[in-house]
């Protein structure tokens, strides 16, 4: 008689965890590296809005630096080179500010 057919179950694949609570000291590495005007120490010395503020912006400079550079990847690859003309014309909108 014919066998069972296994069944294969997939597990997720673990992704950039939003929730992930950063310790302090993290935090404050966080804010030194983006910012190396200011040491560990110094860091630790500002107020808790000052780290939010700054861990926020730095985010979400590092959002639009990606972003740029997945719309150059896509670019060449949309229809007639479309892409390409919007990303250019985007980049010159902001170097006209």
């Amino acid at each position: 008689m014919g066998e069972k057919p296994k069944v294969v179950v997939a597990q997720s694949v673990s992704q950039f965890d939003k929730k992930k609570v950063l310790s302090n000291r993290e935090k404050w590495a966080t804010i030194s590296y983006y910012y190396p005007q200011y040491t560990l120490q110094e860091a630790s010395q500002l107020s808790w809005r000052d780290i939010n503020l700054l861990l926020k912006t730095a985010n979400r400079i590092q959002a639009e630096q990606n972003l740029l550079l997945l719309n150059m990847i896509s670019a060449p690859h949309t229809e007639k080179g479309k892409g390409y003309t919007e990303l250019a014309n985007a980049l010159k909108k902001i170097t006209e500010k």
